[in-house]
């Protein structure tokens, strides 16, 4: 996970970095993992955990706090995460690894705005899981006033660039192209 980390490119500047971005990175999957979320979640879970994570991660200055948290991940650019991710997983599995991959679409909680208007929106995600595998090949997020999922699906399939592969989705995307 290390070198999917280090293809990444940081969002800060270099002077008065106090943590590499790997272990920041680290220390969010391994909050998310154990059930926290947010930028808060993400400080209150180093926080309980400083000793073990300063130890193993080798951080001089402890764990990073919430506004770390707060700069790095709001700065982070999506689609550049995104591709270095299908990248770096395509890396590890061997070309026959999953004949077929799921597609979906989830809206993501409380992030609706503009109640029950035709003005509502909120944040969703499609993703491509893989039946064989169990891993991720990927996922694309979008706002559903701004785009639709079947655009997203059909976008984050051209990303992945799968061949002699089935997809399963959602009958909502079996629609003739206009």
């Amino acid at each position: 996970m290390f070198e999917f980390f280090n293809a990444l490119q940081d969002p800060r500047r270099e002077q008065g970095q106090r943590h590499k971005l790997k272990d920041v990175l680290t220390i969010v999957i391994m909050a998310i993992l154990s059930g926290h979320q947010g930028f808060r979640g993400f400080a209150r879970f180093a926080k309980a955990n400083e000793v073990e994570l300063t130890e193993i991660l080798k951080l001089k200055h402890g764990v990073p706090c919430f506004f770390t948290f707060r700069a790095i991940l709001t700065e982070l650019n999506e689609q550049v995460l995104v591709n270095e991710f299908i990248r770096w997983v395509q890396g590890y599995l061997p070309d026959s690894a999953d004949d077929f991959v799921s597609l979906d679409g989830k809206a993501i909680k409380s992030t609706t705005q503009g109640g029950n208007t035709n003005f509502q929106n909120f944040v969703a995600v499609v993703n491509a899981f893989g039946h064989r595998s169990g891993l991720v090949y990927g996922m694309k997020s979008y706002e559903n006033g701004k785009s639709a999922e079947g655009e997203a699906l059909r976008n984050l399939v051209k990303q992945l660039g799968l061949q002699d592969t089935v997809f399963t989705m959602d009958a909502l995307h079996a629609q003739k192209k206009r």
